[in-house]
């Protein structure tokens, strides 16, 4: 990963699922890109006509927008902005009663915010978890009826929420001795899911939201 740990990479990724949100949900005229990373969400916001501020706890060198180094229980905002990102942040955050707060003084309209799944239940029997589950730099993670409490205690109304990021259960081919059917296996599974013989919606890394402030 070049020097970078885990979540220093995956930030320098762009994310299609977060890229569908930001294009179908963020609403107004003002967002606040909280996580800014690599600045893609909040490019983007600007493409959509945004007037966008960023905010990282280890801001990059070159963005198209202002970014202020804060953390997400201390932003240093007074007014609100339409729409806020908050993207793999909240399970980073200590404080999170004082993040929730925060998130709901500072939103206009409309939360975009994602979390991830703490619901690993169909790979433990495998001996197997999600790889964020090993993430040092995580407080906690969150299911989507307990993130749902929480959002609502903080004073949102859930628009949507939805577990994304789908993890491929082709990954099971790997165990597959001898590896020659390895590749085999993998397409049969696949192929399966094509046919939606298969199906799953529950075995997904994230949880999504869209949250308005009541």
């Amino acid at each position: 990963m070049n020097g970078l740990d885990g979540r220093q990479w995956w930030r320098q990724q762009l994310s299609p699922i977060k890229q569908q949100y930001v294009q179908q949900f963020a609403q107004g005229q003002t967002a606040l890109d909280i996580g800014a990373g690599a600045g893609f969400y909040g490019r983007m916001l600007q493409e959509q006509g945004f007037d966008v501020v960023g905010v990282d706890l280890d801001p990059q060198s070159e963005y198209t927008y202002p970014v202020v180094q804060a953390r997400l229980a201390m932003l240093p905002f007074v007014r609100p902005f339409d729409t806020v990102l908050a993207f793999d942040i909240l399970e980073h955050e200590p404080l999170e009663q004082e993040a929730l707060h925060e998130l709901r003084r500072l939103t206009g309209q409309r939360l975009l915010l994602s979390v991830p799944n703490t619901d690993d239940a169909l790979l433990t029997p495998y001996n197997l978890t999600f790889k964020h589950h090993i993430d040092k730099t995580h407080q906690r993670e969150y299911g989507v009826a307990d993130l749902s409490e929480k959002l609502t205690q903080a004073g949102f109304q859930i628009r949507h929420i939805e577990r994304r990021g789908k993890v491929s259960p082709a990954v099971f081919s790997e165990f597959v001795r001898p590896s020659v059917l390895q590749s085999p296996v993998r397409f049969l599974i696949k192929a399966l899911f094509k046919l939606k013989i298969l199906h799953n919606d529950r075995l997904m890394a994230d949880l999504y939201v869209v949250a308005e402030p009541i």
